[in-house]
């Protein structure tokens, strides 16, 4: 089904152009840039979608493998029923205008750009505990870092980066500053460590490489990370006045969720045995289906269009002469015990 916008429709010319920014060895097709408005670029506009293109193709970052992404926030409403729901267009989708864009990428994302460098020197990072003996000489660069085995709570971390021909660009961060902007984000809780690392690693790379236009995840609170549940990407709520017609209403939840789950463990194994890895299930989901590359966002009837697309996959390749048959390595990254999207709007 077509996706329906505030934005009038971009014009061919307009697409293409677009789509075929020089300067750099990762290209987009027209058609390609229209998925990713559909899908990675949800809810820009025309600028925005073009700011977005610039800099995926600048630093040679894949939107489709998650190297790079565009997130708007909206703020949620309370009606004359004291609901509270997103401002909806009148085709039910999220209303995203007046809503400032923020285009992420990670610490991954960084060094990506950095190893692409020939001058690129290497980086290295560490945390810094309490009971370390820790100092540094702003003026003169000059970095003592000693520590045992009793080392005491993180209270923040360091990073260098090397380039060729420049002086090394050092960091040093306050872990309490960085952690309290994340709030109860798991991932900080779970790895503080290695978070207040990649901070630091971030602020010494982008100085190094005179990265801008981006942030990144390890930077940001939790609603802004790559991993939350972002309306860009979520099908309309269950109960939602215009949801008919978009996913069968589930009669029981239960058997709905069981039904998801067989369809689930009957797509890990015709992976299997078709041979498809991550990039051709990301591109059939994409193009072939027009539904989201992550099996997480995907609702029964995504679930089964995928399930049905394999199935014939399968009987083509059985019905092709033996000395045809190719087999490629197996899609391991989908899980089989994966379970359903969880029902219900953000918090």
């Amino acid at each position: 089904m077509a996706e329906e916008t505030k934005e009038s429709s971009v014009s061919t010319q307009e697409k293409n152009e677009i789509a075929t920014t020089t300067g750099g060895l990762l290209q987009f097709s027209s058609e390609k840039v229209e998925v990713i408005r559909r899908t990675v670029a949800k809810g820009a506009t025309n600028d925005e979608l073009e700011m977005f293109m610039h800099l995926a193709q600048r630093y040679q970052l894949d939107p489709f493998t998650k190297e790079i992404w565009f997130i708007k926030r909206p703020k949620k409403q309370k009606d004359n029923k004291g609901n509270w729901d997103y401002k909806r267009l009148e085709n039910g989708e999220i209303d995203y205008e007046g809503v400032d864009p923020i285009i992420m990428t990670s610490r991954d994302g960084y060094v990506k750009v950095a190893q692409s460098d020939p001058e690129f020197e290497g980086l290295n990072s560490f945390e810094i505990r309490k009971k370390d003996n820790f100092s540094f000489n702003p003026m003169t660069n000059q970095m003592v870092h000693d520590f045992g085995s009793d080392r005491g709570e993180i209270t923040g971390a360091w990073a260098i980066c090397k380039r060729k021909g420049r002086d090394p660009a050092i960091a040093v961060v306050d872990f309490k500053e960085y952690s309290s902007a994340a709030g109860s984000n798991p991932v900080w809780k779970s790895y503080p460590s290695a978070m207040i690392k990649k901070v630091a690693e971030v602020i010494v790379l982008k100085r190094q490489f005179n990265i801008s236009g981006l942030v990144t995840e390890e930077e940001m609170p939790k609603q802004y990370s790559l991993e939350y549940e972002d309306p860009n990407i979520q099908r309309l709520e269950p109960n939602h006045q215009y949801k008919s017609g978009a996913i069968d209403p589930p009669i029981n939840q239960k058997n709905t969720d069981e039904e998801w789950r067989q369809a689930s463990r009957s797509i890990k194994q015709l992976k299997e045995q078709l041979g498809f890895d991550d990039g051709k299930m990301h591109s059939i989901a994409l193009f072939d289906l027009a539904i989201d590359s992550d099996p997480r966002n995907w609702n029964l009837v995504d679930i089964k269009k995928v399930e049905e697309h394999l199935q014939k996959e399968l009987k083509k390749k059985n019905d092709m002469p033996t000395q045809q048959k190719v087999s490629d390595d197996p899609f391991i990254n989908f899980e089989h015990n994966a379970e359903p999207p969880p029902e219900g709007p953000n918090d």
